[in-house]
């Protein structure tokens, strides 16, 4: 298998993302990062517009790269450039009736949306029509991942920044946010982003804090394990009102560490660690396809505040863990209006250190 740092660099698209690369380079300490969503309706479907400037909320310097530093070091710039990202699903997803199983296995580029605007990609680390489809290697010492930085994103050739993995500086972040007494502040992972069929994306726990794994793996949860599409069918009280949600699995970085460590690994457990296929309808088909309400009779279509207003202090290799935070005191930097639904308390900050 060529090496995977490579093969991601080259790869064609499958079914190319809805964004722009404005050329114009992200900020390397994470301050030219946006993120805003509207609700609105087109043909009869309530529809959630996610904009972005597609940078992330945090420092992206380039690192292990062979014109990065190689393994574990890094330079003062970055790869990363502004995407122009504006994409729309559903604020009222439907399960589809039928779906195509591994149907993102080939996909490269963005298939994703995390909170702070940055992209999630699948497995796969190149695509040729009717060829191969080599997937994330995590065995191999030269793959893609030794150039992940210590919040677990990194970026393509083209200055696309995104994450195949757990992202933990944004996990650390929206964990903080969690309300006291809900079922994220007490062990549940906290959403993430959005998916194209408009359920939401959450970190790697599911309810009481079980780590989520591929569903009839050894060690996995008989309950909340993810089906073959990497989600869970249910409802979750004290989470959220939807009938459906994707996890993204695997271990979370510390936060310091170049490359990201720990890395990610078992990949029987886990793999692809980002969605695998849509349980949803997407916005293109949403009204031709047969499914049902994706969503209880308590959700309300809501604009998500994301997490781009503010750049977050953490630095790679400054010997700092998730614990040397102080995150209450960066209630700035968590949401963008400091509304009470998504205001960060201590509790939630503790049960977040508990468990990462």
């Amino acid at each position: 298998m060529q090496k995977l740092i490579i093969t991601v660099l080259l790869g064609a698209a499958r079914a190319p993302p809805p964004s722009t690369a404005s050329g114009a380079a992200c900020a390397a300490d994470g301050s030219s990062a946006s993120y805003v969503e509207t609700i609105t309706t087109k043909s009869g479907v309530s529809v959630r517009t996610i904009a972005s400037t597609g940078c992330p909320n945090h420092e992206s310097y380039c690192t292990g790269k062979p014109n990065c530093g190689g393994e574990g070091g890094q330079v003062d710039s970055t790869e990363a450039a502004e995407q122009s990202l504006s994409v729309e699903v559903s604020a009222n997803p439907k399960l589809k009736n039928s779906y195509t199983a591994g149907e993102l296995d080939c996909t490269m580029g963005t298939t994703d949306y995390a909170l702070n605007g940055v992209g999630f990609y699948s497995g796969a680390v190149a695509y040729v029509a009717g060829g191969p489809c080599p997937q994330l290697d995590v065995e191999d010492a030269t793959a893609e991942w030794i150039s992940f930085d210590c919040c677990s994103g990194h970026s393509t050739g083209g200055g696309g920044y995104h994450y195949h993995f757990p992202p933990s500086c944004l996990i650390a972040q929206a964990n903080a946010d969690a309300p006291t007494g809900t079922t994220v502040a007490n062990g549940h992972s906290p959403q993430i982003g959005w998916a194209q069929d408009g359920f939401p994306i959450y970190g790697p726990l599911s309810a009481g804090g079980v780590q989520v794994q591929n569903c009839g793996t050894a060690g996995a949860d008989a309950t909340y394990c993810q089906d073959e599409c990497g989600g869970f069918e249910g409802e979750l009280d004290g989470v959220d009102n939807y009938k459906y949600r994707y996890y993204i699995t695997g271990k979370v970085g510390d936060l310091d560490s170049l490359p990201s460590y720990p890395k990610p690994d078992v990949e029987a457990l886990y793999f692809p660690y980002t969605i695998r296929c849509y349980r949803g309808a997407k916005l293109d088909e949403y009204n031709s396809v047969a499914g049902t309400d994706g969503f209880t009779s308590a959700h309300v279509a809501e604009a998500h505040a994301g997490y781009g207003s503010a750049k977050l202090p953490v630095r790679c290799l400054d010997g700092k863990g998730k614990a040397d935070y102080d995150w209450i005191s960066l209630e700035v930097t968590t949401g963008s209006d400091g509304a009470a639904a998504f205001a960060p308390h201590a509790a939630a900050a503790v049960a977040f250190f508990a468990w990462l």
